[in-house]
């Protein structure tokens, strides 16, 4: 018999992002609950309503759900004014703390799943007699240098990166992290940090996995007339779509190409015009938001999805493109340095002068675009890679085994 806790900050099963990552948790531990365990569900006032209708829809019996927040006044503070976020959540994580502390529960088990950020640990490592697990949990990723100059605000980003150094030089944040039975990192970068501080290698564990409905999917096997390039995500700086115009200029003149941008953002202006004054705005189709069904067929249809973001923690929709078996053309960075050795795609050296990397890209597409073969086999291996490693029944069996 054991008592779990899931700390999650971020919990909805009917939401995204970290929300879903949170409650794909919670459905792990419950469907792999033993006679006589205990598992407690701990997470803020926000999430209460979604959170109770899920366990209830989804007939979750075995997890009791406990919120605990900070004082209104300061919920009034984060509801009002988005820069108060994190604030908010470095309280609620102590006020979490003081729950576990006066719970009168010992805990075998305590498993901060959300937020994934690693600057800001969770208190639940003062827990007495438990495993206290964090993770996955990234943040540590930065710009290349080389493709800063696409950063929209450079000084946030200078400050950034400054902050995530700052980490290393405190003695609170160090002592915390070396008091956490295990840690999971998202990426190369937040693990080459944390195991510096932490003086031992921490292990690599993609906070994303594969959902239920893109299991399996049917294979197509159709050819298109034109090499057809899916993007997918929210137009904002980061997601690199400048750069993506810039390298695909550079396509040469006698090959048939297009590309479709799904999704929309702040940036769509500016991309509409960068496409306007490219002279390949006739090979470029900004979509907007669609429904996933619109979605999934772009998938089905696509010969290469391209991933240009600047940073990425990991990138749900890579899992998504090797559901479909698309092959990718992406940086070297982040996640993407473990798809490198899957052979799933082409990952793009960032450690090079700009233009290099440009031309880097376009070529990668265009091999793809030419060989068959060599994209059919890089589909097929990322296909093959998702459905077997990156489900969350592996992720679970993973923390069990290293319990």
């Amino acid at each position: 018999m054991m008592n779990y806790l899931i700390s999650a900050y971020s919990v909805n099963p009917y939401k995204g992002s970290e929300d879903s990552i949170g409650w794909n948790w919670v459905l792990q531990y419950e469907k792999n609950y033993k006679k006589g365990d205990r598992i407690i569900l701990l997470t803020k006032k926000f999430n209460e309503k979604d959170t109770r209708r899920g366990l209830k829809e989804f007939n979750i019996q075995h997890v009791e759900l406990v919120i605990v927040d900070v004082p209104d006044a300061l919920n009034w503070f984060r509801e009002k004014h988005s820069a108060f976020h994190h604030m908010y959540y470095i309280l609620w994580q102590h006020w979490a703390w003081l729950w576990v502390k006066h719970s009168g529960i010992r805990f075998d088990v305590i498993h901060h799943v959300t937020m994934n950020d690693y600057r800001i640990p969770s208190e639940m490592y003062k827990a007495k007699g438990a495993k206290v697990i964090w993770g996955p949990m990234g943040g540590a990723q930065v710009t290349p240098r080389p493709l800063k100059v696409y950063e929209k605000n450079q000084l946030v980003a200078s400050f950034r990166e400054f902050v995530n150094k700052s980490c290393s030089w405190n003695p609170f944040y160090k002592k915390a992290l070396r008091s956490y039975y295990k840690i999971y990192c998202i990426n190369n970068e937040t693990q080459k940090q944390i195991s510096r501080i932490v003086g031992k290698d921490v292990p690599l564990m993609p906070e994303l996995a594969l959902r239920d409905e893109y299991k399996n999917l049917p294979i197509r096997k159709g050819k298109n007339d034109i090499l057809k390039i899916v993007f997918v995500g929210r137009l904002i700086g980061k997601k690199g779509i400048a750069f993506l115009v810039d390298a695909l200029s550079l396509m040469p003149t006698d090959m048939d190409w297009e590309l479709l941008i799904f999704g929309d953002g702040d940036d769509r202006a500016l991309i509409e015009k960068q496409i306007a004054d490219s002279g390949i705005g006739k090979n470029i189709k900004l979509m907007g938001n669609r429904p996933l069904n619109q979605i999934a067929e772009a998938y089905q249809q696509a010969d290469v999805f391209v991933l240009p973001s600047l940073r990425e923690t990991s990138g749900n929709v890579l899992l998504e493109a090797m559901a479909y078996a698309v092959p990718i053309v992406a940086f070297d960075t982040s996640f993407c340095r473990l798809l490198k050795e899957v052979d799933c795609g082409v990952f793009v050296n960032t450690e090079q002068a700009l233009e290099g990397i440009k031309e880097d890209y376009c070529k990668a597409i265009v091999t793809l675009g030419q060989d068959k073969e060599l994209a059919k086999q890089m589909g097929l291996n990322g296909y093959k890679y998702v459905n077997s490693k990156l489900t969350w029944d592996e992720k679970y069996r993973i923390i069990v085994n290293n319990m």
